[in-house]
């Protein structure tokens, strides 16, 4: 496969600020194997799962076209969370499976070196969603070693949390592209401002998919950046997962050879297509991989106009 989507997978049950609530969601790295897939299906997603992962994702997977070549089944259960959002966007989520299942479960979870070793020979870049005490960080050089590079999107506590800043870095400084949201930046860098934050990124370097919610998105690489409004494909259902979603995307399209501002516009417009209902987009057909490009394209010219 040219990209793998490497991280753990969760489903979801969502309850909303105003106390609605939706069941049983595919979520946690599908989302970010569902920005890749808006583009292409040359992508194996790599996650450490139970018995029951088809129960939940065997549809989509097959509808979808993706292999299940990726895939550990050692865990007791595949990951189920209930997901509360806060009035501010904010969410906290818990296993309903209990807390003394995601303690015996944790490790199992991990992404390890071997798991993306054996699939990664020939691949062009993969996205990991990891915590910075995952194995796989000890043989990263191993996974690079083999031409396939590395986007990382760091969990939050990786970004705001002083005690693990250092180690955070080591790791950026170990991939190829990494990302970050607003709130995270600020806590990141100790700024409040995204001008500020877009100076720190340059100054650093190394290519940056930033993400600033609602507004849009940024894609800092080659001493510059572009920036691109959020793009609505329809009417807004569910943003859970839109993160993974853009971020993802935006690997695909950077490692594929756009620009900045093309990069930005393509992960938009993947997360458009993840608004649109309770978990991943339900079934890209080349039409609707075909309009996702086109919309780019079209998208990119009228901005470039202004």
């Amino acid at each position: 496969m040219k990209y793998i989507v490497a991280g753990m997978t969760i489903t979801n049950d969502v309850v909303f600020a105003d106390g609605t609530k939706s069941d049983c969601h595919l979520g946690g790295a599908i989302f970010s194997l569902e920005g890749v897939r808006t583009y292409t299906d040359d992508v194996l997603y790599v996650s450490n799962v139970g018995d029951d992962f088809e129960e939940y994702y065997g549809e989509w997977m097959a509808r979808n076209n993706m292999k299940l070549d990726g895939m550990s089944k050692v865990l007791e259960h595949t990951h189920y969370n209930i997901v509360k959002y806060h009035p501010d966007g904010t969410y906290y989520e818990y296993s309903i499976y209990g807390p003394e299942f995601e303690a015996r479960n944790r490790e199992a979870t991990w992404i390890n070196a071997d798991q993306v070793l054996a699939v990664c020979q020939g691949a062009k870049a993969m996205y990991i969603d990891s915590h910075e005490k995952e194995p796989f960080w000890q043989r990263v050089d191993e996974v690079r070693a083999t031409g396939c590079q590395i986007l990382w999107e760091p969990p939050t506590k990786c970004l705001v949390d002083p005690e693990v800043r250092e180690k955070t870095w080591k790791i950026i400084d170990k991939v190829d592209m990494y990302t970050m949201n607003r709130p995270e930046s600020f806590a990141f860098f100790g700024v409040d401002s995204e001008e500020a934050v877009l100076e720190k990124l340059l100054e650093y370097g190394k290519p940056c998919f930033y993400r600033v919610g609602s507004k849009g998105s940024y894609m800092v690489s080659g001493g510059k950046y572009a920036f691109a409004p959020s793009i609505d494909i329809g009417e807004f259902v569910d943003q859970t997962g839109c993160g993974n979603c853009s971020t993802a995307a935006a690997m695909y399209a950077y490692f594929e050879g756009y620009d900045n501002l093309m990069v930005a516009v393509m992960a938009n417009i993947a997360a458009g297509y993840n608004l649109l209902q309770y978990g991943p987009y339900p079934h890209f057909t080349p039409e609707v991989t075909a309009d996702a490009l086109a919309l780019a394209e079209k998208t990119c010219a009228e901005l470039r106009a202004k």
